[in-house]
């Protein structure tokens, strides 16, 4: 994604957008729903939340997707062109990396319990010791669509955190990233393809307990279900395949971070992979951790009645 408002959508989405059809309906709705401020009700949203999600690159320009945590209002937007974060927690470990002034992030604030999420991109304009402020430069709303409703049920936890590196898929990793219904993803859109502004994007991916799997050559395959065709992840990584993928255990307190590869996949390329998707994002694995009792909260999952 870029900030320049006269031209909402980079060449990588509008080039997904075209192979997808969409093109001339995003090019009108681009600008009236992705703006350089924040609207009112996204700024008292994010002031409400206890839990950020983050993305931002390492010094080796590794992708990394992470949580960041605080009691409610630790979130502030003093401006509706800044938001601040004031002494974030966070256990991401060694894989959290370090934002300087000028690092480009991504943020996606989510609400589990209302199905609530607003996406922001931007950059590192003031850090000290007490957190650091962003000026925005995209911000916009997403549906609630594929998001797994679930309550906040815990005081905020101590437990003692435990870090182990990876760069293979284990047998339990595998099975909990099987059994996982959300994940998130962080990418980017990096300048040296056209000379606009390079930036990051964090973004949620849902779905029923197995939606997520791999192929026979250890690569992990996400499927791209219809959203907002915004198309936004797909763009970036169409242009840059750098990818950082997020899962959070709700229930259990652990979070396994991972930075990766991606490539995008067309079902008129490959139906076999595709399978009944018209694309799919094939990620392998470069290097990650889990951390264990890293989140300081839990939730509960809402079953619906059918």
């Amino acid at each position: 994604m870029n900030s320049d408002m006269q031209d909402t959508w980079h060449p990588g989405e509008r080039m997904v957008q075209t192979r997808a059809g969409v093109n001339e309906k995003m090019s009108k709705l681009g600008p009236r729903v992705i703006r350089n401020y924040m609207l009112d009700q996204h700024r008292k949203f994010f002031a409400s939340l206890p839990m950020v999600i983050t993305g931002s690159q390492d010094e080796n320009e590794n992708v990394w997707a992470y949580p960041l945590f605080g009691d409610p209002g630790f979130i502030q937007s003093p401006t509706p062109e800044l938001l601040s974060i004031k002494s974030p927690m966070s256990h991401a470990g060694p894989a959290l990396p370090q934002l300087n002034t000028r690092s480009q992030v991504g943020l996606l604030g989510i609400d589990l319990e209302t199905r609530r999420r607003n996406r922001l991109n931007g950059t590192v304009l003031e850090k000290d010791h007490n957190g650091f402020t962003i000026g925005v430069e995209e911000s916009f709303g997403n549906c609630p669509q594929y998001i797994q409703q679930r309550r906040l049920h815990t005081e905020p936890r101590d437990d003692e955190t435990t870090t182990e590196y990876v760069n293979r898929w284990s047998r339990p990793l595998r099975e909990c990233i099987t059994n996982a219904d959300t994940c998130f993803i962080a990418s980017t859109f990096s300048s040296q393809h056209t000379n606009r502004n390079s930036g990051m994007d964090v973004s949620h991916r849902g779905g029923q307990r197995g939606f997520l799997g791999f192929d026979d050559r250890d690569r992990l395959i996400i499927p791209d279900f219809p959203g907002n065709s915004f198309f936004n992840t797909v763009g970036n990584l169409t242009l840059d395949p750098r990818a950082g993928l997020l899962f959070l255990d709700f229930s259990g307190g652990n979070i396994i971070t991972l930075t990766m590869s991606a490539e995008i996949i067309w079902k008129t390329e490959n139906a076999a992979v595709c399978g009944d998707h018209d694309r799919v994002i094939r990620l392998s694995l470069k290097a990650g951790y889990v951390v264990r009792n890293a989140l300081p909260y839990r939730w509960k999952t809402i079953v619906n009645p059918t």
